[in-house]
């Protein structure tokens, strides 16, 4: 329930056709009378009945029923990304850069399609959101993003328009410009996204206060802290896109939303980040787990989405925006903090070569050819190693050993010589001696004989 409209669920049943749920904004009867009320209610829904695209919430149809007005568009089963904060918060659950990234370039993209839609003659319309804050995307379980709520948009076919002086928005997410009450361009959409990307890759808040007149001094006042001095490790391209997206002048931003979504496609695609919706539907699996089990069960047991609502007793489903101009909840709750968030991790840097440590383009491939030559060598090697001492091994075997050396046979007897046999000779005392008895005697080295 808002200040300006109810909010209720509701099944459409066709022939021939499934069943569909629809959310149904009703202007509050008591309202029916202003008629400022009434020009913003219609000027809703003439905006929003233009636009169809992925990341837009789909509007059906509008109209009055018993002095009522309404506009009923499209249910996305999800949650919006303050609930989704909040809870990843509650639950410890950091938020990853490929999520923070993927969120806010389907942000982009689906205000970069609104802010260039044209009427009949191909003039611009003019819009801008003027209310891009957690409170109107749209996070669905299948991974869908979804902008929301274009109750206070700013365009040219308008009926109503805003007094000077008069904010419209969530001051903790205005541009400058908005804040004081100035004429407002496309640009002023793009800063507020730079402050939810802001806020989602460091998991604090950029501008909110203790109260509404301290924030709206800080967002008129203060320019953007480098997201570097709260998160060391932020990465130094990522964060020229955000200062760039949150600079204070206007001419110094991003001219357009999709020129912010492609340098965020960009950044995300050197470092390999995946922004697929597989990755926010995991996200909300691991946030919002027993909501999707729930889901789940009710499923295998064949109901519809529309019987399982009604069976958990969802009259306010959590997905359904509260369309209005200011949220009824307490904007400084302490449960709705930005989470944390995780950083893939980088190689640290390295520092070029010098010359001598220079390596040709196809190094390394030149690098494995050698090593497996190398190792084919080493393998031939020791093969040869091997057969060698095998060889080596069987010729010692061969060999016989030196205690098995034969018996020496005895030998013939000489054989006799024509030579005569030596003559005696005689000796000094008149005695004949043989050859061998005339040698003198050995003396004794101590005398005597």
């Amino acid at each position: 329930m808002g200040r300006m409209a109810e909010i209720l669920l509701a099944r459409v049943r066709e022939p021939a056709r499934p069943e569909r749920l629809v959310v149904v904004k009703r202007m509050h009867r008591q309202l029916a009378a202003d008629r400022e009320y009434v020009k913003m209610f219609v000027d809703e829904a003439r905006i929003a009945m233009t636009l169809r695209h992925p990341n837009v919430v789909e509007v059906y149809e509008s109209g009055e029923d018993d002095g009522q007005f309404y506009i009923a568009m499209e249910y996305l089963h999800g949650h919006d990304l303050r609930g989704v904060l909040s809870e990843m918060a509650r639950r410890q659950i950091p938020m990853r850069l490929a999520n923070a990234l993927a969120i806010t370039r389907a942000v982009c993209r689906g205000l970069d399609y609104t802010h260039e839609r044209t009427d009949a003659s191909g003039e611009l319309l003019g819009i801008v959101h003027r209310d891009v804050s957690p409170h109107n995307v749209i996070l669905t379980y299948g991974g869908r993003v979804k902008l929301v709520d274009f109750g206070i948009a700013k365009t040219s076919i308008q009926g109503s328009r805003t007094r000077t002086g008069i904010l419209k928005g969530k001051v903790a997410y205005m541009s400058p410009e908005q804040a004081m009450g100035e004429a407002l361009d496309r640009r002023s959409d793009v800063f507020c996204i730079g402050i939810l990307l802001w806020e989602m890759t460091t998991g604090h808040w950029l501008y909110r206060r203790k109260s509404e007149l301290e924030t709206l001094k800080a967002v008129v006042e203060h320019d953007a802290p480098l997201p570097s001095t709260v998160t060391p490790s932020y990465p130094r391209e990522l964060e020229d896109i955000v200062m760039k997206t949150l600079a204070r002048k206007r001419d110094d931003r991003w001219a357009t939303a999709g020129e912010l979504g492609e340098a965020l496609t960009a950044f995300a695609k050197q470092r390999r980040l995946d922004l697929r919706p597989s990755a926010i539907s995991v996200l909300m699996a691991t946030t919002f787990v027993e909501e999707v089990a729930a889901w789940q069960a009710a499923k295998a047991e064949g109901l519809t989405l529309g019987d399982h609502l009604a069976s958990e007793g969802n009259d306010e489903p959590p997905s359904v925006p509260v369309l209005s101009d200011q949220d009824s909840s307490n904007p400084f709750s302490s449960e709705d903090l930005p989470t944390t968030v995780v950083w893939p991790q980088q190689a640290a840097p390295t520092q070029p070569p010098h010359w001598w440590q220079w390596r040709p383009p196809q190094w390394e491939r030149l690098q494995r050819r050698l090593q497996r030559r190398w190792l084919i060598a080493g393998v031939v090697v020791a093969l040869g190693a091997a057969l060698w001492l095998a060889s080596e091994l069987f010729h010692h075997d061969a060999t016989p050993a030196v205690g098995d050396t034969p018996a020496v046979q005895p030998s013939s007897p000489p054989a006799p010589t024509d030579q005569p046999p030596p003559m005696p000779t005689p000796g000094p005392g008149g005695e004949t001696r043989t050859p061998a008895e005339s040698r003198p005697a050995p003396t004794s080295p101590h005398g005597g004989s």
